[in-house]
């Protein structure tokens, strides 16, 4: 084991202005500068409104999370997209983990949810990461920004040159070892998920009948198990054990008492004809190991953590293959590849259907006895090229250890669980045994939520940083026949509450007149014209519910030119029953408070008159007008640059300059009249020329001028200014949220949400007929939610949909049991959530999945009523 390291660090100095920049906020969102000397102020989570449609990352929560914990005596920062105000009072931190679940779960089933829209103010899109969470969470670099001495004085005196940084090098040093050298500690069994007596997870496990010590002459025993998938999660169906000497000494079948839903044929080599006849239940098969294995018998396999856990069985002198031969960052060599390359053994072949286990036990037994002989040098010297793809000169002290060296870098960094335990704070991790690998050692694995939860308010008191993994709803995905159909059918759900009927049309009408009729209510995503009817109706789609909601309330009854009368009105169908409610609910969400919803806008006039001003010209057609004899100098002289590069400026100048010199010599005394005529007429014609030029160029320029402006002002759409100019007159405009621009069809941006400072002015915008730059502006209260840039987002194509139309849909019987998931997790999390001290930092993240949709994350700081009452008007909290 590695020994423990105290991290000392020093006091931060005063921050100066430049290093105490934070995350842009206006003026009327920052903390008051009492709030900082104040010392009863609670911690608050505060964001800038137009952040809130930027998606949340790990990278971002794991910052936000790392200074919660730490805190500037870790020498952390304030995270760069959201600020944590008096992070000393923060009593703990919180991870809540809903498993399987992604945004469009919560807006499906939205209604269920009370307790997470209620208790959390504070709501992201989250990119779903391509690793584990937890893992990710656990495993991040904390980079310490104090002084290298912020680590202590004492540097650890290594060996030069890069044999000594290897993995397997820095685990179990250069020198060779006998058995006992490599057996697991009970706290590395705990981390890697082993079955420990008295850790929760392994309750109802056997225990052999072990010595509490064994020696460097106990033998060995490769063992290797096949899993099949049932309604239980995975379970026992075949079992190999072979003695130090390679001989199989048990090989048998075992039924599992659950139903079976994936035999895994694949990877066991086990088909339903296989076990029908097989009556060995687990038992029997516990009872027969613990009769052959010794007293001081070592059991090797390959991430046997799994084998023991199929088996329910504890053991406690074990070594693992994928540990011995170790790579960075936890992660693991295949059996296959270590065989191949160091025992130069062909094993899990394709020609075979499935693994053998007996071959597979015998494998892990031979490469531990092969690392035990040959030493841990020897065999890094020997296989690093073919085995970690590189000499081991390569290899160079680890940044993330408090013994590297720091003479070159004044920043240090540990891995988050480290930093956790070397700055005395305790974290755990409750939830169900998963594969990848924790570098934590106190994790409480249980087969439930309700067991997670029990364990969770046991021992709360006893950690201050706590991930908790509920799961029941990943298991229930596991148990649907298509979860495919699941999320389309869950799409189209959703879509659905976006569409609206209209007609009768006229029978000329196209899709583009139609987009073009609903375009005033928001941005119309698609159009389907219904010809089967008798009269033409469409289909109209929007992006966001409060297109639909202000189609139905504006659009109804509208007096077309062609006689006809549209009635818009909503599809009637199971999942719109209960829209009426479900659109109250989300006019009461906390996130859409003092929000409005503004369609229908344009750009203003000053927009193009700026654009025609942008490239330098400045000019219209009238400019022309003005020009005259008398005042043509001065008119040329006051031309852009624009116009002088065609030489119009050098020209006129010129014309002058000649028109004086001949002026001068019509004027010579002694000159016949007749000549000075001449002269004179010669002047004035050359004169006329250059001013018709000069009038034709000014009008080619003006027109290019005009021609630009119109070009920007279609494209440009509106912009925040214009915006808050126009509705500053009913109250302050805190926000203004703008949609992206878009490369397809909807090129100018039409709609907008604005963000005001209180429910009255909110009531006076609504009740006041708005008109911006001569054009009545269509406002509702808002119905979607900050972070949320589309409700259509995750839906599917239009042959995806006809596709979903014609095809079995989710029975109702389904959709109720997946609602009914859906309300206990609500209630465990509200149980949570109630448990956790005040001043909890309280995060609940569904993870969503790279192909059905991002995740959500929910934030809140947990406050007692009074503190809420007294301080929550500092902050703008994103709600």
């Amino acid at each position: 084991m590695e020994p423990q390291v105290c991290l000392k660090r020093k006091r931060e100095p005063s921050p100066t202005p430049e290093s105490s920049k934070q995350v842009k906020e206006t003026e009327s969102h920052r903390v008051p500068e009492s709030d900082h000397r104040s010392g009863s102020r609670p911690p608050l989570l505060s964001l800038p409104f137009d952040r809130l449609q930027e998606p949340v990352t790990l990278k971002d929560l794991t910052e936000l999370l790392q200074f919660a914990a730490l805190g500037n005596t870790g020498g952390l920062k304030q995270p760069s997209w959201c600020r944590l105000h008096h992070q000393k009072k923060v009593s703990g931190v919180s991870v809540i983990l809903l498993e399987g679940l992604s945004q469009a779960h919560f807006y499906r089933h939205y209604l269920h949810f009370k307790h997470l829209r209620t208790k959390y103010t504070s709501r992201h899109s989250y990119t779903p990461s391509p690793g584990n969470v937890i893992s990710g969470i656990f495993s991040s670099e904390v980079v310490n920004n104090s002084p290298a001495d912020a680590l202590g004085d004492q540097e650890s005196a290594q060996p030069e040159g890069g044999l000594q940084w290897h993995p397997v090098i820095r685990k179990f040093g250069l020198e060779t070892r006998g058995l006992t050298g490599y057996l697991l500690t009970q706290e590395e069994m705990i981390k890697k998920h082993f079955p420990v007596r008295g850790m929760p997870g392994s309750e109802g496990f056997v225990c052999t009948d072990s010595d509490d010590c064994v020696t460097d002459s106990s033998p060995l025993y490769g063992l290797d198990c096949e899993m099949c998938l049932t309604e239980r999660g995975n379970e026992l169906t075949r079992i190999s054990l072979v003695d130090s000497r390679g001989s199989c000494v048990l090989d048998e079948l075992v039924k599992p008492p659950n139903r079976i839903l994936n035999y895994l044929t694949q990877f066991s080599g086990i088909t339903r004809a296989i076990l029908q006849p097989i009556t060995t239940t687990l038992r029997e098969v516990q009872s027969k190991l613990k009769k052959v294995l010794p007293r001081d018998a070592v059991l090797v396999g390959h991430s046997l953590e799994n084998d023991l856990s199929a088996l329910n069985l504890i053991h406690p002198h074990v070594i693992d293959t994928s540990l011995l031969y170790r790579r960075e960052f936890g992660q693991r060599f295949k059996l296959k590849v270590l065989a191949e390359t160091v025992l130069k053994k062909q094993i899990q072949t394709e020609e075979r259907k499935g693994h053998d286990p007996t071959e597979d036990a015998q494998a892990a037994l031979e490469l531990a006895q092969y690392f035990i002989h040959t030493g841990p040098r020897q065999v890094v010297e020997l296989y690093c090229e073919e085995l970690w793809g590189g000499s081991p000169t390569m290899y160079q002290p680890p940044v993330n250890r408090a013994t590297s060296t720091h003479k070159h870098n004044n920043n240090s960094s540990l891995r988050f669980a480290e930093a956790l335990k070397s700055s005395g704070q305790s974290a755990v991790f409750i939830g169900k045994r998963a594969d990848n690998t924790l570098d934590l050692s106190n994790q409480q694995w249980h087969s439930s939520d309700r067991e997670v939860l029990s364990s969770f308010k046991r021992g709360l008191e006893s950690h201050s940083f706590s991930v908790v993994q509920l799961s029941s709803f990943s298991d229930h995905l596991k148990a649907m026949i298509s979860t495919d159909q699941h999320y389309h059918t869950m799409s189209q759900r959703l879509r659905e509450m976006c569409v609206v009927f209209a007609g009768p049309l006229p029978s000329d009408y196209t899709e583009r007149d139609v987009r073009r009729l609903f375009s005033s209510c928001g941005n119309v995503r698609a159009v389907r014209l219904l010809n089967a009817t008798q009269r033409v109706h469409a289909e109209v789609e929007f992006e966001l519910l409060e297109g639909a909601v202000l189609a139905v309330e504006m659009l109804n009854g509208t007096l077309l030119h062609s006689g006809h009368i549209v009635k818009v009105q909503r599809p009637v169908k199971e999942s719109t029953l209960d829209l009426d409610v479900f659109l109250s609910s989300l006019q009461d969400d906390p996130l859409n408070a003092n929000i409005i919803y503004a369609a229908g806008l344009k750009a203003n006039a000053k927009t193009a008159q700026f654009a025609a001003k942008v490239n330098g010209t400045g000019l219209n057609a009238n400019a022309a007008a003005e020009v005259n004899g008398s005042g043509l100098n001065a008119n040329i002289a006051a031309l852009p640059a624009k116009a002088n590069h065609s030489g119009l400026l050098e020209k006129v100048n010129g014309t002058f300059l000649n028109a004086k010199a001949k002026l001068a010599e019509a004027n010579e005394p002694g000159l016949h009249a007749k000549a000075k005529f001449a002269k004179l007429a010669e002047l004035s014609a050359e004169v006329n020329g250059t001013l018709l030029k000069a009038k034709t160029m000014l009008a080619e320029i003006a027109a290019e001028a005009n021609v630009v402006a119109r070009l920007h002002a279609k494209t440009a759409g509106l912009c925040e200014e214009d915006l808050r100019e126009a509705f500053g007159q009913y109250g302050t405009v805190q926000g203004v949220i703008l949609p992206a621009k878009h490369s397809g069809k909807q090129k100018r941006r039409r709609h907008a949400f604005l963000k005001f400072d209180s429910p009255d002015t909110v009531d006076a915008v609504l009740s006041s007929p708005v008109e911006l730059w001569d054009r009545k502006v269509s406002t509702c209260r808002a119905l979607t939610p900050p972070h949320l840039c589309s409700w259509v987002t995750m839906m599917m194509t239009g042959s995806d949909r006809e596709t979903l139309d014609e095809s079995s849909q989710e029975t109702g019987r389904e959709e109720q049991e997946v609602a009914c998931v859906m309300r206990k997790l609500d209630r465990r999390v509200g149980k949570l959530f109630r448990s956790l001290p005040d001043n909890t930092l309280s995060i609940v993240l569904l993870p969503g999945h790279s192909s059905h949709g991002d995740g959500l994350c929910f934030l809140e700081v947990k406050q007692g009523s009074a503190a809420l009452r007294d301080h929550a008007h500092n902050l703008m909290l994103p709600a």
